[in-house]
């Protein structure tokens, strides 16, 4: 009898150690697999990998400084750009400034001595009026042709042109209307002169009115006498404002027709 309760003694000893380790098994918390020990291989794996984690983080460490000291120097490069931006400015508008004062000292000046040139043409001019011969001003209803004057009278569509100096005898003698007179004279007499007449020549008419004008001659022609207005009308008054000359060629058969405008 005795075997046996020691049998049963060791029984209940076994079964007991066993429900103990299954209960601290049970109680003990489970453990990450990452924190349970490597085998050699693998831990030096791990340190290689490491070692090579180092050396990349050190590049970039490096990198970043590089890129740090590139932004500084590009900074500074930026701020140089734009103080030299400031200063060129500066002196082209301080060259601008001084070009315009220039410009201004010289349009003073220019002024200045337009002023004196002005007030000497005026100092010269008053004793010239002073001493201008009497008698240049025509008097109204005179004609001055190249040089010869003679005065007119009205000789409106008269058969011959008076005795002496010149007759208006179609037109107007107007100088400011706009329009044309047409003047007669004798050859030989007083209208002599129109036979010599020219391009460019002056003829200068002071009207009934007292008003002065100086036309150029710019058209001359010579007529059988026994033509009629008609024939040349259109020839001799398309001047507008301007004087027409017809004298005797001194042949009996021909007239001598000079336009001025």
């Amino acid at each position: 009898m005795k075997a046996p309760k020691v049998f049963a003694t060791v029984v209940a000893s076994v079964a007991a150690l066993a429900l103990a380790g299954g209960l601290a098994y049970a109680i003990e918390p489970a453990q990450d697999p990452r924190t349970l020990p490597m085998p050699v291989k693998a831990q030096d794996t791990s340190i290689a990998k490491q070692v090579a984690s180092i050396i990349v983080y050190e590049d970039q460490e490096e990198a970043v400084a590089m890129a740090t000291e590139f932004d500084e120097i590009h900074n500074e490069l930026a701020l140089d750009a734009v103080s030299s931006r400031a200063t060129l400015a500066a002196q082209h508008s301080a060259s601008r400034e001084k070009a315009a004062s220039a410009e201004s000292e010289s349009a003073a000046s220019r002024d200045a001595e337009s002023a004196e040139t002005l007030s000497a043409e005026v100092v010269v001019t008053k004793p010239l009026e002073v001493i201008s011969p009497e008698g240049d001003e025509m008097t109204p209803d005179t004609i001055n042709v190249n040089g010869d004057v003679m005065t007119y009278i009205p000789s409106y569509e008269t058969a011959s042109a008076p005795a002496s100096g010149a007759g208006l005898w179609m037109g107007s003698d107007s100088t400011v209307d706009g329009s044309w007179g047409y003047f007669i004279g004798h050859n030989p007499g007083d209208f002599t002169c129109v036979m010599t007449l020219k391009s460019g020549d002056p003829v200068t008419v002071c009207d009934s009115d007292g008003q002065t004008r100086t036309y150029h001659v710019v058209d001359g022609f010579t007529v059988p006498d026994d033509i009629y207005w008609e024939d040349i009308q259109s020839r001799v008054t398309n001047y507008g404002e301007s004087i027409i000359l017809q004298t005797c060629c001194g042949d009996n058969a021909h007239y001598r027709v000079v336009i001025a405008d």
